[in-house]
């Protein structure tokens, strides 16, 4: 159909002729263009601590073993470490708990103990091991006389002990008695157990308190005889309210002869006034009864109202009353009015050690030990204030202090968390720290104050800063993955700022086994080798030289040592010692390369190898000792062969013989023999390294040779297997041998009942690996020391998973922790006597010789730098290879720069003239701080300029230049440019040519222009909170503020704006972006984002989208907040493998966070160190799954859905800490089998399902197996 109309063409109408389906195209609108459409990444989050705080809260004496055991328990937050006082004064790990579902409010010791001299012996010198019987339960013959009581945040209390498992190690036996009330605010404010520990008080923070009436000790023996199930010692309790806020309170001594009388002092809070209420009864009165009465009691003095603390005394039924400024002696409060009597003391100055602002307060008080008689008629107590003073007090039988005796101050502050431990001669103070490293400190009559061991503190914790070279997760240059190049890739060093005063430091989080350093001794360069040897009257340690050997004789105390001559001893000294042993009869065997030297009590003898068949003229290059043979491996010079020779020995009579000859082809580099007399050669040939195979049980020499590179080819995935050197130690644990190359590399083959071989391989270092096979004390199962790179290195065999552990030794003095750890060449056990858990081993630093104890459990072994001040930020550069603090001294910011190996700081302030001065221009200001601190790479057409940038409270914005001198190393650092505002600047950050910070609440763009030389404002941008991190990705600004959470700002254009933001307005702490499930997409990112709520978030922002809020990917609690985010190539140098090699790369569902898959660490204000690692949904669902299974594990009720739930919010985190019980059952076989139940095909199913597993099937042991190594992988140590 067409029709004609009048158009308009060309500014003239005309007549046209168009159709209708020319109008209504013409009519049609244009389609607006499809929004594109982004979807979050949908994934898990895996949390842990791998780092526990080290703050303590409560230091308590505790018999919780036995009557014979010095036990301390050290109590935490979240944790209950036992330690043990050995004879030397150091102090033990015995047993740690951690994750009681809840945190630690409080805690006491129930039951008694008193000092029993009657049998001629002390506790200390008798401590025999518990004895198990075969009841029902496994427990201890008897009970021990103190159990330990925590009071949970909440509301149920714990009482524990501790017994040996059925494995001899020491385990917790924990009973749990339930809150009474529930809703009432932090139940165990105040908690104290009265003398005779038959009843306990236990407050809240306002006006309730409830009293618990314990079995006695007897009740409980006798239940625990009879085999009766272990219950909480609660026979029954009492709720009571007060008027007014409990301030509070404690149980007073009854007079002697009157032990059945209980008391009980309160100090409650009343219309701001302070009152004293007393409740009395008898033993086994009727709580309801005692506590009917409405009591009002009497209105403390003035000048001892809201008292810091309460001491009740042995005597007389008194107490002191000790307030900021005042204290007396509460006499008569049973019968009328009491009486205060002050106690006259001239209070100690402020110590240098004191950082607050008003005057030092006292904190807490003990009790040393003393005989059950000298209480009846004295008491003496020590107090302590928080600047380092101690004051010793003395009462007589009439309640009056007679003594008050001021102590040397100590040179730490101390907390809550103070004791004095029995000693036989002498009083020990354990001084807690809550800023900075405490002590045990020894004292000793009419002698100064003995210092025993530091007690490692580095909280709090407010900045932290790792060695990674990657700033941001994702390479834009190559915008592709990208790995650190270099044949070793070694770990991060990770760094924490701990404030403290005169006493802030840095500290550098180390993870592995603690050596305690024993005795040092410095000798000459160039050991090889050294071996101790015990002697009637001492030891001898005998040292092998390049072409000599020496002799050191020491005695039993070690104190000192003596060099012997030749014609002091019957060792060989002309040659060097390649093997040595000895015997518990006083035989010795020493082999060199000239003679074999055999010794007895009182005679020995010596045979020359020129008297066997051995080739003469030749070399003796290696040898080994094992039972009654000698190997030796000898060099024919003419021939340029190797052989070796077998000698038998007959110690009793001193005699020796020649046995057999095998010869090998190649040289020989290494041999061992074992057990079961079977030697094993390592040799080098054209055809690379090779280990040959001899049993000496057979008649003939039967050799089996293993190439080295084949096997490697066909059982692992190294790629270049030729640049594997030779075989330089060789050690075997039953079907297991263990190959040290001295390019690095650990080989392990083990021969499997069916005669076929697993071979694994992995590198320590760039150095020769040499081995040494270990006993440790107290365990069956014998652990190889590896030394490589001048690291020490502790492996073990999981007797479960049959995977190996590996941990890095530390070898520290304990009374030091400034030092860094020695250089280690060479490590050996020593037959030295030794407690459960602790190996005495002799280690080799360059030219000294050191007997160290190596503890068997790993865990952080921090490092300590003390700065003398305190440090509120930190960074590394990697441009000047040094840390940079932010440091006040006294109130003045400035800078300090650290030389991370010695401690030393290497930075000098100069003026604009090179003119060294105090501060640069702009920092020690009074008063002012140190906001922020960030490197700045400032590219121009003339080239790259590095400069620091400082931000302070006062409002300053420094610039700052730096400049090191390649002589002296030293760092001149000056100020280039500044700008100062009216509010404090509290971050920023360099962005190409120019910067951008947060004044107050509103951030700024500035550029530096070239031709003045100076900052241009540009433009800015108002917030509603001030911003603490910024950070410059995908072209936006993202902004983490202390309110609003995350802002994302388009900052292209000459206006910025709200591009995206977090649609949860978190209190921010910090943030950090990690990558995606796809690192190849630089814009499909994650960010971690902390909150003041312990609260961690993983928010996805569409950058491409404009005015969209971001999205919560999943959420996560944890027991603290998290100050600061950091990533850090931290895992072992043996896990630093090359990005290329497969088995580097992320396996079962791990997904990679950095573009040089580095960790995500996160570290919160009290000093503890988490990981975080993102899941794929498939590995989280499993996860997840095994963690509500051991969530519900243990419930009365177990009818609960284990299964996962995503819903991108807590359900999507995995807590580790849940996990590692699973792996924590002592290597149980079945612990994880006894978990799944009947959830086991729900399991298999999910396992199935994860990336990397492969095929299981129906088959449950391949399950379970694989199971383990999954957990293994997740849960290893990444320090």
């Amino acid at each position: 159909m067409a029709f004609q109309t009048n158009v308009l063409r060309n500014g003239e109408w005309v007549t046209e002729t168009i159709s209708v389906q020319s109008i209504v195209k013409s009519q049609q609108v244009d389609a607006a263009p499809q929004q594109q459409v982004i979807k979050a990444p949908r994934c898990g989050l895996l949390t842990r601590t791998i780092v526990e705080s080290p703050f303590i809260y409560f230091i308590l004496p505790v018999r919780i073993r036995s009557p014979h055991h010095n036990d301390i328990a050290f109590i935490g937050d979240h944790f209950v470490q036992v330690r043990e006082l050995r004879r030397d004064g150091r102090l033990k790990d015995i047993v740690r708990r951690v994750n009681f579902g809840s945190r630690i409010r409080n805690a006491c010791v129930v039951g008694d103990f008193d000092i029993n001299t009657s049998e001629g012996q002390d506790a200390i010198d008798f401590q025999p091991p518990i004895k198990l019987e075969d009841g029902q339960f496994g427990f201890s013959s008897r009970l021990p006389p103190q159990m330990l009581m925590v009071a949970l945040e909440n509301g149920d209390s714990l009482f524990m002990f501790v017994r040996s498992a059925s494995n001899g190690k020491p385990e917790f036996v924990t009973t749990r008695f339930p809150s009474p009330k529930q809703g009432l605010a932090q139940p165990g404010f105040h908690l104290a157990v009265d003398p005779s520990s038959r009843y306990m008080a236990l407050a809240y923070a306002q006006d309730f308190f409830v009293v618990y009436e314990l079995e006695s000790r007897e009740r409980l023996e006798e239940k625990h005889t009879n085999g009766e199930p272990l219950q909480a010692p609660v026979r029954s309790f009492r709720l009571r309210s007060v008027n007014g806020v409990i301030h509070k309170i404690t149980f007073l001594y009854p007079r002697p002869g009157d032990k059945n009388h209980i008391i009980l002092l309160l100090i409650v809070v009343r219309k701001r006034h302070s009152r004293m209420i007393i409740y009395e009864w008898k033993l086994g009165d009727d709580l309801k009864m005692v506590f009917a009465e409405d009591k009002h009691g009497h209105r403390l003095p003035m000048e001892n109202q809201m008292p810091l603390l309460l001491v009740p005394l042995t005597v007389q039924s008194a107490f002191i009353v000790i307030s900021p400024h005042h204290m007396a002696v509460c006499t008569e409060c049973l019968h009328g009015p009491p009486n205060f009597e002050t106690i006259e003391m001239s209070s100690p100055p402020p110590t240098s050690t004191h950082h607050g602002r008003g005057s030092p307060i006292w904190t807490a008080w003990t009790r040393p030990f003393r005989l059950a008689s000298y209480f009846e008629t004295r008491d003496c107590i020590f107090l302590a204030r928080e600047d380092g003073v101690v004051v010793y007090f003395e009462a007589d039988k009439d309640s009056t202090v007679e003594r008050v005796t001021p102590m040397d101050s100590f040179n730490c502050n101390i907390s809550t968390a103070f004791a004095c431990v029995f000693d036989r001669h002498a009083d020990v103070l354990i001084l807690g720290s809550d800023s900075g490293p405490g002590g045990v400190h020894k004292i000793c009559p009419r002698v100064p104050v003995e210092f025993l061991e530091a007690l490692p503190n580095w909280s709090p914790a407010v900045d932290f800063a790792s060695t990674n070279q990657v700033s941001e997760w994702y390479d834009a240059d190559k915008g592709k993955r990208t790995a650190q190049k270099g044949p070793l890739l070694r770990p991060d060093r990770l760094f924490a700022t701990c404030e403290g005063g005169q006493k802030g430091s840095i500290t550098e989080y180390r993870y592995g086994m603690k050596a305690n350093v024993a005795f040092h001794l410095a000798f000459e360069p160039g050991i090889k080798q050294a071996w101790l040897a015990p002697t009637p009257d001492g030891y001898h340690i005998v040292i092998s030289m390049p072409d000599s050997t020496s002799v050191l004789q020491l005695p039993s105390d070690f104190s000192g040592a003596n060099l012997l001559g030749a014609n002091d001893t019957f060792y060989e000294l002309t040659s060097s010692t390649l093997a040595f042993s000895h015997s518990t009869d006083q035989f010795t065997v020493q082999v060199t390369t000239r003679k074999i030297v055999l010794s007895g009590p009182d005679k020995y003898r010596c045979f020359p190898y020129d008297d066997f068949p051995v080739p003469h003229g030749g070399s003796v290059s290696d040898a080994c000792i094992m039972g009654d043979c000698i190997v030796v491996a000898t060099h024919n010079s003419s021939s340029n062969e190797f052989q070796i020779d077998v000698f038998k020995m007959e110690l009793p009579h001193l005699g020796l013989g020649h046995v057999r000859t095998v010869e090998v082809e190649g040289e020989v580099t290494s041999l061992v023999l074992t057990q079961d007399f079977t030697l094993f050669v390592g040799t080098s040939s054209a055809s690379g390294p090779a280990v040959v195979r001899c049993s000496l049980q057979q008649a003939t020499n039967s050799l089996t040779t293993i190439s080295i590179p084949k096997i490697l080819v066909e059982h692992t995935s190294i790629e270049d297997p030729s640049s594997v050197e030779a075989i330089g130690s060789i050690v075997s644990i039953d079907n297991t041998i263990f190959l040290g190359t001295r390019s690095g590399e650990v080989i392990r083959v083990t021969t499997n009942p069916n005669n076929n071989i697993d071979v694994s391989c992995e590198k320590f270092g760039i150095t020769a690996a040499k081995l040494s096979l270990t006993h440790v004390t107290g365990k069956s199962n014998p652990v190889v020391l590896v030394c490589c790179d001048n690291n020490l290195v502790h492996l073990s065999v999981n007797p479960r998973s049959k995977l190996l552990r590996k941990s890095r030794v530390y070898p520290i003095d304990p009374s030091n922790l400034v030092e860094m750890a020695p250089p280690i060449q060479y490590a050996s056990a020593v037959d030295l006597p030794s407690e459960e858990g602790i190996t005495q081993v002799l280690m080799l630093s360059n030219d000294t010789i050191l007997l160290t104890e190596l503890h068997s459990v790993p865990g952080c072994v921090p490092r300590s730098i003390p700065l003398g001040g305190t440090p509120n930020k930190l960074i590394y550069s990697n441009t000047l290879n040094c840390l940079i603090a932010a440091v006040n001294y006294g109130n003045k910011a400035t800078l300090a720069f650290i030389n991370p190996n010695s401690g030393q700081n290497i930075g000098i302030p100069v003026d604009r003239n090179d003119i060294p001065v105090d501060f640069v221009y702009g920092l020690g200001k009074p008063g002012d701080r140190i906001q922020s601190l960030s490197e700045w790479k400032y590219y121009t057409t003339g080239g790259m300029y590095h400069y620091l940038l400082v931000s302070t409270s006062a409002g300053r914005l420094l610039i700052l230049s730096t400049k090191r001198d390649k002589t002296s190393g030293l760092i001149r650092y000056w100020m280039r440019w500044k700008k100062e505002f009216e509010r404090p600047v509290y971050s920023v950050v360099g962005y190409q040519d120019g910067v951008v910070f947060c004044v107050g609440q509103t951030i700024r763009w500035e550029k530096l222009n070239e031709v003045d030389r100076k900052l241009t404002h540009l433009k800015s941008f108002e917030l509603e909170s001030p911003a603490t991190t910024l950070r410059v990705s995908n072209g936006k600004l993202i902004a983490y503020t202390t309110k609003d959470s995350l802002l994302v700002l388009d900052h292209t254009s000459p206006t910025p704006s709200l591009s995206n933001a977090d649609p949860m307005r978190r209190n921010g702490i910090h943030m950090l972006e990690i990558a995606g499930p796809d690192p190849s997409d630089k814009e499909g990112g994650i960010t971690l984002v902390s909150d003041r709520e312990c609260g961690v978030g993983g928010l996805f922002t569409p950058y491409q989208l404009a005015e969209r809020e971001c999205e919560v990917v999943f959420e996560a609690e944890l027991t603290a907040s998290i100050r600061k985010f950091q990533r850090a190539r931290s895992r072992p140098v043996w896990e630093q493998q090359s990005q290329s090699q497969s088995q580097s790369a992320p396996k079962y569902g791990r997904l990679v966070a950095t573009s040089d898959d580095a960790e995500t660490l996160g570290m919160s204000l009290n000093g503890a160190l988490h990981h975080f690692a993102a899941l794929d949904l498939k590995t989280w669902r499993w996860l997840r799954f095994l963690q509500n299974l051991v969530a519900e594990d243990g419930r009365s009720s177990n009818n609960s859905n284990p299964e996962p739930r995503a819903d991108n919010g807590l359900e999507m985190q995995v807590d580790g800490d849940i996990l590692q019980r699973i792996l924590d059952e002592d290597d149980e076989e079945g612990a994880l089998e006894r978990l799944v139940g009947r959830h086991e095909q729900r399991f298999m199913q999910l396992l199935q399902e994860i990336d990397g597993v492969g095929q299981i099937g129906d088959d449950r042991n391949k399950a379970f197996g694989v199971a383990y190594e999954v957990l293994e992988y997740f849960l290893r140590p990444v320090l």
